[in-house]
């Protein structure tokens, strides 16, 4: 769908919807909690639940919208679950994936059918499938076992169609919570971080498992570590103020950026790589210290304070979008426009989603609403109205 079909049917779906919608939110208290958008730019998912107080209670269902077509009511995808559940699309669009505590659920996405499910005890070691990712072919599914429970992180790879775990890898065992990357993008290498002083790093394959050692990596924080989309690159914050660049077909350092003393004082820090492979962006949790930088040429290109812990460039690497999800005292998303020298536009609201078309952006509103903008036009477009139509639901799985 062109961008003039996207906005023309937006906008009909706004005027058909905007009074019911009103009314539903004074009725209802339902609140949109968490957002995920398709590669191909077709579905929205939107995780909806009630708010108790300043938590939210278990109460907190999955639907689907289709935003070639917003005149269709959104599609109930799956229920019962808690408020932080983990919801991504599979790289292809073909498939959804629903992650709680209990359970994994894969859906189709053309007739939203039960593809893979898994129980928290389909593993000898609980797993937490909070945390999971797809594999570029869209093929396999990757979860880990449950640190609380376990004391031990198992990293297990599950294949989507045979609905059978093909490679099991003991993983970290010093860190409770998944804070580092242990495949990278094309899932062709895997890091083992279960080493106090160093980190080895092996040829990895869905059906085999680990192959051989190709390198090793040391002097890292607990946070701050990305691969460059295509693989080829590493980024590294190390424990002494240093971001370390790794190129990854040799593991040899390219590129090493020493920051003033001081500049996060010991906090966690997050890094991120542009679509263009030489860009890097630095974010610290302390000081709200962001960086881009140009790796190639050394060029520091943008730098500002900003409360942006999720940070994601647009396909087209025209616009950096930033948010602090989950925090209530945080309720703005950044916009920096590239093209016009990171040009600043804020707007209420969190939890972005990225329409492929770089133009389009689905967010939480200020009413607890899906908010649908323009954000190379810097406008609203729609307000998704919430479900009304629970009671008759069709429950999947």
């Amino acid at each position: 769908m062109n961008k003039r079909m996207i906005i023309i049917t937006a906008l009909l779906a706004y005027l058909l919807c905007f009074h019911c919608a009103i009314q539903a939110q004074a009725d209802a208290p339902w609140k949109a909690l968490s957002t995920a958008m398709s590669n191909n730019g077709h579905y929205l998912a939107v995780q909806y639940g009630t708010k108790e107080g300043d938590s939210t209670i278990y109460d907190s269902e999955v639907w689907i919208y289709d935003l070639e077509n917003l005149l269709y009511p959104p599609q109930y995808l799956a229920g019962a679950i808690i408020f932080n559940t983990a919801i991504a699309f599979s790289p292809d669009s073909q498939y959804i994936a629903v992650g709680t505590y209990d359970h994994l659920k894969v859906f189709n996405t053309e007739d939203n059918s039960l593809t893979l499910y898994l129980p928290r005890t389909a593993t000898a070691k609980h797993t937490n499938f909070h945390w999971f990712s797809f594999s570029q072919d869209s093929q396999y599914i990757m979860s880990f076992s449950d640190w609380w429970v376990t004391r031990d992180h198992e990293m297990s790879i599950w294949d989507i169609h045979t609905k059978r775990r093909t490679v099991t890898v003991a993983a970290d065992r010093s860190q409770q919570w998944i804070t580092r990357p242990w495949l990278s993008p094309d899932w062709r290498q895997f890091f083992d971080w279960s080493g106090r002083s160093m980190a080895a790093i092996y040829e990895f394959e869905v059906q085999q498992g680990l192959g051989q050692e190709k390198g090793n990596i040391s002097r890292w924080r607990d946070t701050g570590a990305a691969f460059s989309p295509d693989s080829s690159l590493f980024a590294l914050a190390t424990s002494e103020d240093e971001v370390a660049v790794y190129r990854t077909d040799t593991w040899e350092l390219s590129y090493r950026k020493t920051l003033p003393e001081g500049t996060c004082g010991g906090s966690d820090v997050y890094l991120t790589f542009g679509h263009v492979n030489s860009w890097l962006v630095y974010w610290c949790n302390w000081s709200g210290n962001l960086q881009i930088w140009d790796i190639e040429t050394d060029e520091l290109l943008f730098r500002t304070e900003a409360n942006a812990m999720f940070l994601e460039f647009t396909l087209d690497n025209e616009m950096l979008v930033g948010s602090y999800n989950g925090s209530p005292e945080y309720t703005t998303i950044s916009v920096w426009n590239i093209k016009k020298d990171f040009e600043l536009t804020e707007y209420p609201g969190q939890s972005p989603s990225l329409h492929p078309n770089g133009e389009l952006m689905a967010s939480i509103g200020p009413d607890s609403r899906i908010w649908i903008w323009n954000i190379k036009q810097d406008q609203p477009l729609v307000i998704l109205p919430i479900p009304q139509n629970r009671e008759s639901r069709r429950f999947a799985g």
